[in-house]
């Protein structure tokens, strides 16, 4: 007997929405790794901050004009609405959802939440010896004063904040994967998902032009980011 037809995959994530996930995973990755290389590594760090909160940016951007999964409206929900999923989950009753389910779509937010926190603290740090900084540090070449001592204490601390997050959402990403077989992870991937009855919509309706419209939102998102830090009075690196 042979195997039988594979089973249908619909759409469920475009291009640029999972292009922006791994970017920002790898941001992320080597912001820390820039930091441990001292004052040699500074420069990069500076610039793989302002890279985050662009792409943050643009992601809010996205968020409004992109891809039906991506969009802001196909999975922001109130609180309750999370808590009573949480119940339904706890109880075995999940609900397959195409984007975000509700309690994933909060983990979204406190995860860009603090990727945003983390990179606004860090256009006010300095570091120890007063030498290098973020845009905003004011620096005088003398020791950091107690304001920018407390943005570089709470840029640190926000990160491991974040690497916490990060580690509960990737534990329950796999176990959605391999737990539950639900492709969230090779969806992020591939961007197709098994079809299945899912609550939200049953396939993702892209965005017409696409690449264009992600391309124009990127645009709009460095203009604002590296605008608004000329505007501040922000030195920028070139």
């Amino acid at each position: 007997m042979g195997a039988g037809p594979a089973p249908r995959r619909v759409r469920a994530w475009d291009g640029p929405t999972r292009l922006f996930k791994w970017s920002l995973v790898l941001l992320v990755l080597t912001a820390w790794l820039t930091q441990q290389r001292g004052d040699a590594g500074m420069p990069w760090h500076v610039w793989n901050g302002y890279a985050i909160l662009i792409l943050l940016v643009f992601r809010l951007l996205w968020g409004c004009v992109g891809s039906s999964t991506a969009r802001f409206s196909a999975w922001l929900v109130w609180p309750w609405t999370a808590l009573r999923y949480g119940r339904d989950l706890l109880r075995g009753r999940r609900r397959p959802y195409l984007s975000h389910n509700p309690l994933g779509a909060w983990m979204i937010l406190i995860l860009l939440a603090l990727a945003g926190l983390q990179g606004v603290t860090g256009l006010f740090t300095v570091d120890q010896n007063g030498l290098v900084g973020g845009p905003f540090a004011n620096l005088d070449f003398g020791d950091p004063t107690p304001v920018q001592r407390l943005f570089s204490r709470w840029h640190r601390v926000v990160f491991y904040v974040l690497v916490g997050f990060a580690i509960l959402h990737v534990l329950v990403n796999l176990w959605y994967q391999v737990v539950e077989r639900d492709g969230l992870v090779a969806s992020m991937v591939t961007g197709r998902k098994p079809a299945l009855d899912y609550v939200d919509q049953p396939e993702m309706r892209p965005a017409s032009a696409t690449w264009l419209r992600a391309v124009l939102c990127l645009g709009a998102a460095a203009g604002i980011v590296l605008g608004a830090v000329k505007l501040g009075g922000g030195g920028l690196p070139f």
